[in-house]
């Protein structure tokens, strides 16, 4: 993933918009904290929000109104509670490396 960051102001709503598996309206978007043609994670006003597919590409971005659009094929969307969780796996190997 890039280390692209944009950031917006905060907003008190959010909503998605799927058309087609092909493209995706977001509003309430805090932040974008990275993406590239396989992934985009974005913080919203909701939490984090991970958006998976190919070939996405960012096509509108509205930092007065809080928006993006996102063009590719979609294959999930998903909240995180964390930007950057660990796996479980990785928590049991480092527990046994204390």
């Amino acid at each position: 993933m890039d280390n692209n960051s944009l950031h917006f102001e905060q907003t008190p709503y959010h909503h998605i918009c799927l058309k087609d598996r092909k493209s995706l309206e977001l509003t309430g978007v805090k932040k974008i904290e990275s993406f590239d043609s396989f992934e985009f994670l974005i913080e919203t006003s909701l939490g984090y929000l991970n958006i998976t597919g190919s070939d996405l590409t960012l096509v509108r971005l509205d930092q007065d109104q809080n928006e993006v659009s996102i063009k590719g094929n979609i294959d999930s969307m998903s909240y995180v509670s964390e930007k950057k969780k660990p796996h479980q796996k990785d928590k049991m190997f480092n527990k046994l490396l204390k």
